[in-house]
């Protein structure tokens, strides 16, 4: 295997036995953080962590300067528009906001994706991080939702048997985004203009081609290299 599919790809799994900590992460920042109130420092971390990810993803796997420059470029723009939402900045830098975080997240479903179907043995890690791309998804729909939301609050209605909180609260979107992702909806939230509509119906497709694709792609690669595995222990 050549050093560069042996490079690191993120700070959180710059080896393949920190895989698990990314995965981990995730389900914490879209479960968990949702329902807690964190303080201002503590979302600009949180903030900081999504940042970092996929700037040390992208200097390690694109090779062109240009395209690695422009994913900085974005990342400290969602940092600075994550200050200005923080200390109560104008309605408009917040729909900026949550588009830049929509960009983010699909950066680092795409460094993650790669490091994930990457040439070499598979193994437990290769699950995980095809785990982590799904969560990825999600999350950026969520965000999409949200962004969608901001621009026309009329745009997804919720039911009356919603939990507390506002419409549109994070866990709100969450369920309603990995509800769709698993097309088992339970239609206490539901899209009303087209645009939520188209993006609803390409989530849901999203969810169920990614699963085939993955499954099919791993399955592939292991196979191919039962064939190269067996060469070097007959070599041996």
């Amino acid at each position: 295997m050549n050093r560069a599919a042996e490079r690191s790809v993120s700070i959180w799994f710059s080896r393949d036995r920190g895989m698990p900590v990314f995965p981990g992460f995730l389900v914490l920042s879209t479960f968990v953080l949702p329902v807690i109130a964190l303080s201002q420092p503590g979302q600009f971390v949180v903030s900081l962590a999504f940042g970092l990810t996929p700037v040390s993803g992208a200097f390690a796997t694109i090779r062109h300067r240009t395209a690695v420059w422009i994913i900085v470029l974005v990342t400290v723009s969602t940092l600075a528009a994550d200050l200005v939402v923080e200390i109560r900045g104008p309605r408009g830098v917040a729909s900026l906001d949550s588009a830049l975080r929509v960009a983010i997240l699909s950066i680092m479903f795409c460094v993650t994706l790669k490091r994930t179907l990457r040439p070499g043995r598979i193994d437990g890690y290769r699950v995980i991080g095809g785990i982590a791309a799904y969560l990825l998804i999600g999350l950026t729909w969520t965000l999409a939702y949200q962004l969608l939301l901001q621009l026309n609050t009329s745009a997804i209605r919720f039911g009356p048997d919603v939990a507390e909180g506002p419409p549109g609260h994070p866990s709100h979107l969450i369920c309603f985004s990995f509800t769709t992702l698993a097309t088992v909806g339970f239609g206490d939230v539901h899209p009303a203009t087209s645009v939520a509509q188209a993006l609803t119906v390409t989530e849901a497709l999203a969810g169920q081609l990614y699963v085939a694709i993955l499954t099919g792609s791993l399955v592939g690669m292991a196979l191919q290299a039962r064939p190269a595995e067996r060469s070097a222990a007959a070599g041996d």
